[in-house]
């Protein structure tokens, strides 16, 4: 057996215990479209349009000029099945005006105080237009963020994500949506006493606080003040993008795909994003962040999972998402993309050898102490066959890697799910296994 098979078979073992890749068929063609218009309000008018060709009784009114109070909106659009609409602080867009007629919406929901959503807009909207209006907002971006949180009623588990940056808090918002999280935010330093408060009174032995977002942005500190955290993260803002998706990939469908910009030179680049997150979570779609070009993290988890039944379809104008790029996604989906450049960052510089010695020391880091008799069995086994690759590179390991994928099948879920917590904790990357995949294609 060839060197490249013998690390490939190991690359599957880790990778299984990681929980990370699953490569599906390569593709012959996606369908693709785009849902922009000449800005982002407009934007949101015309994702409105699309999804609620029908109507809707609900609208979710956010500013489109900051991301502060906007962040925390989709889980609460998803609860009243409303369209996300962006407006101007001062007055509200005509745009967005007509599209609240269209809908022959009764209820609008603002979200944030008036410094996002003047009260002249809130006037118009009840005295002009003869809507019922409730804003949900704060004395500042954390406070609202818990008082929208307190909207959704009773919740199994919640996010908490930075309030200093719009980017994780969109790679979670469509996931978080589907599934009724709160979106929390927090200033780098502490949980602000709002926030604290509504974790606590909504905490059980069971709850998990999903922290989305690495070190830099939310210190282990502040993880320690949170019950059951569970840190999902990256290098940077769109390796955490697949990191979040990787990590709940096993709850997301991907006949639809949205894909939205996720930086720029302005810093509020986050309303295209965010006007979809409400869309894609009727689905249960991921909403992927992307800039002009197509990051190579990224570009491996479109290989990975993107297939000819996936409709792709970009959000924003040319501005946003170009038709480059566009065109670059569907090449990645149908196997002609001819740049085979592996993954920047994360581990990149690393020979295979010494990536593989790395989450060999992560995995021997996992607190066992936190797992069953037998998920610990699937953990050893797979540091065993590590080892032994480590100890000598010729070493044919694939009766190894079968034992371990039946042994993993046989876990419940809960178990894969407690097992997978624990490796990601130890600091098996996302970008460790993606960069392994590319090279060895598994």
């Amino acid at each position: 057996m060839n060197k490249k098979k013998i690390i490939s078979s190991l690359l599957l073992t880790t990778a299984l215990v990681a929980s990370t890749i699953a490569a599906l068929p390569a593709s012959t063609f996606a369908a693709s479209s785009r849902l922009g218009g000449s800005d982002r309000y407009e934007t949101s008018a015309k994702i409105s349009q699309n999804g609620w060709a029908n109507g809707s009784d609900y609208v979710v009114l956010a500013s489109g000029e900051g991301y502060a109070d906007a962040l925390c909106a989709a889980p609460i659009a998803k609860k009243y099945n409303a369209p996300i609409l962006l407006t101007s602080s001062k007055t509200l867009n005509s745009t967005i005006k007509s599209e609240i007629t269209r809908l022959k919406a009764k209820n609008i929901i603002e979200i944030g105080g008036t410094a996002s959503i003047s009260s002249n807009i809130e006037d118009q909207l009840e005295n002009d237009m003869s809507l019922n209006v409730t804003r949900l907002g704060g004395t500042d971006r954390y406070e609202t963020s818990a008082n929208v949180a307190r909207e959704l009623g009773d919740v199994s588990d919640i996010v908490l994500t930075s309030g200093l940056g719009y980017a994780d808090a969109l790679s979670i918002a469509p996931i978080a949506a589907s599934k009724g999280y709160p979106i929390l935010l927090t200033p780098k330093n502490s949980v602000t006493n709002s926030v604290k408060s509504y974790i606590n009174s909504h905490k059980s032995d069971s709850t998990k606080v999903y922290v989305i977002g690495g070190s830099g942005v939310i210190p282990e500190s502040i993880l320690s003040s949170v019950p059951n955290p569970m840190r999902i993260f990256g290098q940077n803002r769109y390796e955490t993008n697949v990191s979040v998706m990787e990590f709940f990939k096993t709850e997301l469908k991907f006949q639809n795909v949205y894909i939205a910009k996720g930086d720029g030179p302005n810093g509020n680049e986050f309303a295209d994003a965010l006007s979809a997150s409400e869309l894609a979570a009727r689905t249960s779609s991921p909403v992927v962040l992307t800039n002009n070009t197509l990051n190579n993290y990224t570009k491996e988890f479109i290989k990975s999972n993107l297939t000819k039944d996936t409709s792709v379809v970009s959000i924003g104008g040319q501005a946003s998402v170009p038709d480059s790029l566009a065109a670059a996604i569907q090449n990645v989906i149908n196997g002609t993309d001819e740049t085979q450049n592996p993954p920047t960052g994360g581990g990149s510089s690393q020979s295979d050898y010494d990536t593989i010695k790395s989450v060999s020391s992560k995995l021997k880091n996992v607190d066992k102490t936190k797992l069953d008799s037998t998920q610990n069995k699937v953990l050893s086994e797979a540091i065993t066959s590590i080892d032994k690759y480590i100890a000598d590179t010729s070493y044919d390991y694939t009766a190894d890697a079968n034992n371990i994928k039946s042994l993993y099948g046989n876990l419940s879920g809960s178990e894969k799910t407690g097992l997978q917590n624990e490796v990601i904790k130890s600091g098996v990357s996302v970008s460790e296994a993606l960069a392994l995949e590319s090279r060895f294609g598994l």
